[in-house]
């Protein structure tokens, strides 16, 4: 064989080496000690998921169906939106029932997970004055989770801080959440954790 050829085939080969590196070098996977997202599968589990970071204010003319009245996911929350979609697709959860607040921050970060159509969960919303006050918001969450049935598959909802500290838990970093298995109270058990990505 002609050096010139072994020379092509070495690098053909490391070539393909590398690029099967690729895969894990990219991957995000869950932290340790989080919950393992696979057995989503299994049902029984609900996701909630703080919305990603978030710049901007809500305005003063503030209005649910126009996202320049309201704070709006920025580049370092689409970077974390891209981590959290890939440990979704590292646990093969390729799809999954997906709800949001109406906040276009949460629709956003529920869009960025690419696991399935957004629908919209009233319940989920943050407060504010033109929607109501702050304990009429923890009413509706604890109300929420109270009326759930446990999910046959994958259910991931997206929501605010306020809904976790609602549900007596310690609210996590923006695009951190908890895993519960409902229970028919206000306060479901929880099972799990989600870290928020850097």
């Amino acid at each position: 064989m002609k050096r010139g050829t072994r020379r092509g085939l070495a690098r053909l080969l490391i070539a393909v080496m590398f690029s099967a590196l690729l895969p894990a070098a990219a991957a995000a996977p869950a932290e340790a000690g989080d919950f393992d997202l696979a057995k989503l599968k299994d049902g029984g589990y609900v996701v909630l998921l703080r919305h990603v970071k978030a710049g901007g204010v809500d305005a003063d003319d503030f209005d649910l169906k126009d996202c320049r009245t309201q704070r709006q996911v920025g580049a370092a929350g689409r970077a974390q939106g891209e981590v959290l979609a890939e440990r979704f697709r590292a646990a093969g959860i390729t799809e999954a029932k997906v709800l949001s607040s109406q906040f276009c921050r949460a629709k956003q970060t529920a869009e960025l997970l690419g696991i399935g159509p957004v629908g919209e969960e009233p319940a989920l919303n943050y407060f504010h004055w033109s929607l109501g006050g702050e304990d009429q918001m923890n009413a509706a969450i604890r109300r929420y989770f109270a009326e759930m049935k446990p999910p046959e598959g994958p259910l991931v909802l997206v929501t605010h801080s306020h809904a976790f500290v609602a549900l007596g838990q310690e609210k996590p970093a923006s695009g951190g959440g908890l895993v519960f298995r409902p229970n028919g109270s206000e306060r479901p058990e929880v099972v799990g954790t989600i870290t928020a990505p850097e």
